[in-house]
């Protein structure tokens, strides 16, 4: 099974590449991708923040860098998740279905989310991972993290 994790902040994942999941990567049961969504940015500065699409208060991540980036990964019989508090809550019944999927796109949001047009467009389902704010450092990487 092979995961592709669309974010901002792949540096937060840094703990998947131990214990359980390690060893699932050495044996080669899984695949993981880290793919930085601003490494997409055409913006000299790396910019991917934008207004919400019709207007409305906050920022939302451009539907362009998100789409360039999972034009990146996708594969045929992709399944996207948008990671989002407003989706289902992930429960064993919910996990069961995945792991029947070959290719995951896990989308994750910042800022007030993602621009509707890319959830029209390419999300399959959005799934909420539980009711809490994780936070975060700012670092920046080139292209694709392999992390097993």
């Amino acid at each position: 099974m092979k995961f592709n994790i669309l974010t901002l902040f792949p540096e937060m994942f840094e703990p998947i590449k131990y214990s359980i999941i390690e060893r699932a990567c050495k044996k080669n049961l899984i695949e993981i991708n880290l793919i930085n969504i601003r490494d997409f940015s055409t913006d000299k500065h790396k910019h991917v923040d934008d207004t919400p699409y019709g207007g409305g208060a906050g920022m939302v991540i451009k539907p362009d860098v998100i789409y360039d980036a999972y034009k990146s990964v996708k594969e045929e019989n992709t399944k996207v998740i948008y990671l989002s508090p407003k989706g289902k809550v992930l429960n064993q019944k919910i996990v069961k279905e995945l792991s029947k999927e070959k290719n995951l796109v896990l989308l994750c949001g910042h800022y007030e989310g993602i621009d509707q047009r890319v959830l029209d467009e390419i999300v399959d389902e959005e799934i909420s991972i539980g009711d809490y704010v994780l936070t975060r450092r700012r670092i920046t990487s080139n292209g694709i993290n392999r992390l097993c």
